[in-house]
This record gives structure tokens, C-alpha cells and sequence, in this order.
């Protein structure tokens, strides 16, 4: 049973990309491809002059993504394999919500390294959601539309606070 959980999580974060760009008749325009596509994002210092790297309550999640990859890129740089916990508490230290926060499982049923692991962070209408592990390349990360189940990642993932 737990196998087909890890599968399903894996599966349903390959399905969140998918379903991420569309939405249906009535509720406004759909995303431009530069807000749902994955971007690779190295492992190092934000770049200067890409956006503030300080997480700001009253911006968007665009607005907020510099201070999203900042955080998640100050741990990934010691660690590229770093659990998603030590990556939440990054984001909580960052001032990013936790009851806004979700993540998906770093281990497997079989107790092996899952090979990657989402980190999401819903504000208002979209979500900050980033990736990494040894099945990516790198660390990647976009903004997307809040799912149709109101969360940021498929799966019946509950939020971190």
C-alpha cells in the first residue's frame, strides 16, 4: 500500500505540472507558458538584480518566487540532496507561510531516497513551487495556478503547519 502511495505522489506531481495550465471556460485567462514552465535554476547565489531575495506578505507569488529560490538555493547549496524538511524549515526562516506550505515525501515505501522531491507554497491565486533530487536536473522551479482542489500539489498532501 505504501509503494502505490509513493507512486501516486510521484505521479501526481508530474500530473499538477500537467494540469497546471489549464483551466476551464469562464475562469479568466489561461497562464502564459512563462508562468508554467519549469525553470532550471542553479545551485548558488540568487542572481543579482532577479527580483528581492526577502519573502514579502503582501506580494504575489511572482513577486515572491527571488525570495522562494533563494531560500531553497541556500540549502541546496550544501546539500543537493537535502531532505524536504530541512528545505520547509528554510522557507519558514524566509517568512514564507506554513499553513501555505506543502511537500512531498523524500523516502520511498522501501525507505530509498525518492527520487525528487516538491516543495510548494500557495499564495493568493498561485502557487511557488519548486523541485530537485536525483531524478532532476538541478533544481527547478515555476509559479502555477492553484490546483482545482484549492492546494499547490497533487496527492491529498497536507500542508506543513
Amino acid at each position: 500500500m505504501q509503494v502505490a502511495r509513493v507512486g501516486a505522489v510521484l505521479a501526481a506531481a508530474a500530473l499538477a505540472l500537467a494540469l497546471a495550465a489549464c483551466t476551464t471556460a469562464g475562469e479568466g485567462p489561461t497562464a502564459s507558458p512563462s508562468q508554467t514552465a519549469w525553470t532550471e535554476q542553479p545551485t548558488g547565489p540568487a542572481t543579482p538584480g532577479a527580483g528581492s531575495t526577502a519573502f514579502s506578505a503582501s506580494g504575489s507569488a511572482a513577486d515572491n518566487k527571488a525570495a522562494f529560490d533563494a531560500a531553497i538555493r541556500g540549502v541546496l547549496a550544501g546539500d543537493a540532496h537535502a531532505k524536504g524538511d530541512v528545505v520547509v524549515a528554510a522557507l519558514k526562516s524566509a517568512g514564507f507561510p506554513m499553513a501555505a506550505t506543502q511537500v512531498t515525501g523524500d523516502t520511498t515505501s522501501a525507505n530509498l531516497q525518492a527520487g525528487s522531491v516538491s516543495v510548494a507554497v500557495k499564495i493568493g491565486d498561485s502557487c511557488l513551487v519548486g523541485q530537485w533530487g536525483t531524478a532532476v536536473d538541478g533544481y527547478q522551479s515555476t509559479v502555477a495556478p492553484v490546483l482545482g482542489s484549492g492546494g499547490c500539489l497533487v496527492g491529498g498532501i497536507p500542508a506543513v503547519g
